[in-house]
């Protein structure tokens, strides 16, 4: 292969690279289908798209509603919320996305879709829109088991603390499956950053989970595509070395530096949501904005009821591993000590007199007998007393070992 200095040589190159990139962003486009295998099956036969307009929208919650031109306009949410509704028969199945058209005033805004069927009139169905209020969004709904039958009414429900939120309704619309919709719910998807998630410290993905695909993912093979498009350019025109050099690094820089800026543009969404929620706050109105605030106030009302501030308090529940809800129940309940063990009682010596125990959630292997202050988890027996009794858990304050529990 000669080598070729010109500068004619490297604009060869950017044009085969600029060639190289369509046609592999053409292929990939092709292939849709086959990559969106296991994302939810398409259902068979066609459909036409079903276009509510904001205008067909009845105001269900919210003030100061009014129409402008085929937009539906709330003013004000009503405790929190404005939702609207329609009226509309439709079998669910023949329309796996949807597409939304709305924007609202406060980034920290939370969308849903609600929707009842003639199946089962009397149950109310809903599923989050996580890339929903920022203009046009695209979301898979096939992925939801509740999407099915015949639908009777939908309804658009929008979510925020702050009461002086407007939201408006351009359009909502109903698609059967397509390569359209198909990417641009992933689009969407990699658009649909909320505030900063505490769970995500240790790795950021660039999408929510479930997404339909990792921009990594596709924009990645984008990049190799567009190589072995490069590769074979060189096979057959043999350029000089600059040529292919230039051709190969816009070949992977051009996709690189698109993923980027999805990243950044997504970490710049979090942070405005973020300070949207927690700038200029106490520490207690910050946990109090937080999507955990119940953690919180849960932890504050725990504390109340033990007798010392650094007593010992074994926190069980049925999860596999340390997940999230604990941990941050332990964190919140500092400063006493929270042992956060497992599911399980443990052998005398480890739990003592005056310790509690902490059931969090549902415990059905944890046995309470109120008459005889009896804790058992069929494997270790203590004498204990109920000293509060909540939605979220159960606390016990231990007096003493009995053994190990007979089976009669």
């Amino acid at each position: 292969m000669a080598s070729d200095g010109s500068a004619g040589s490297v604009l060869r190159g950017i044009l085969a690279s600029g060639g190289a990139l369509l046609l592999a962003a053409f292929t990939l486009w092709a292939l849709l289908p086959q990559l969106d295998a296991g994302h939810g099956a398409a259902v068979s036969g066609t459909a036409a798209s079903r276009v509510f307009a904001g205008s067909d929208f009845r105001a269900e919650r919210g003030d100061g509603a009014y129409i402008d031109g085929n937009t539906q306009i709330i003013g004000q949410l009503t405790g929190g919320e404005a939702v609207f509704s329609v009226e509309a028969r439709l079998p669910l199945e023949r329309y796996p996305y949807i597409r939304l058209d709305a924007a609202g005033s406060n980034p920290s805004l939370r969308y849903f879709l609600f929707w009842r069927t003639q199946e089962n009139p009397g149950q109310q169905y809903y599923a989050p829109l996580e890339a929903a209020g920022n203009g046009v969004s695209w979301h898979r709904m096939s992925t939801s088991e509740l999407w099915r039958g015949t639908t009777t009414h939908l309804a658009l429900g929008a979510f925020s603390a702050d009461a002086a939120a407007p939201v408006a309704l351009r359009e909502l619309a109903l698609h059967p499956d397509s390569r359209t919709a198909n990417l641009g719910t992933a689009w969407s998807h990699w658009h649909a950053g909320g505030s900063w998630p505490a769970f995500a410290i240790n790795r950021y993905l660039g999408a929510p989970p479930g997404s339909d695909h990792s921009p990594a993912r596709l924009i990645g093979l984008w990049a190799v595509l567009a190589l072995a498009f490069v590769t074979l350019w060189a096979v057959w025109r043999r350029p000089g070395s600059r040529a292919l050099l230039a051709a190969g690094l816009l070949a992977v820089f051009l996709p690189w530096l698109l993923l980027d800026r999805l990243w950044q543009a997504q970490l710049d969404r979090q942070s405005l949501l973020t300070g949207e929620a927690f700038a200029g706050k106490t520490q207690a109105e910050k946990h109090a904005a937080s999507r955990h605030a119940e953690l919180y106030d849960y932890a504050g009302h725990i504390q109340g009821r033990l007798h010392s501030q650094d007593a010992r308090v074994f926190l069980l529940n049925t999860a596999a591993g340390q997940n999230f809800d604990r941990l941050r129940l332990q964190f919140h309940m500092l400063p006493a000590n929270t042992y956060n063990y497992g599911a399980e009682l443990l052998p005398p010596g480890q739990m003592r007199r005056g310790d509690y125990v902490l059931t969090l959630g549902a415990m059905p292997q944890i046995q309470y007998l109120p008459q005889q202050k009896i804790l058992s988890d069929g494997h270790h027996a203590y004498r204990a007393r109920l000293v509060d009794s909540h939605a979220r858990g159960n606390l016990y304050l231990l007096s003493g070992y009995l053994g190990v529990p007979t089976t009669p």
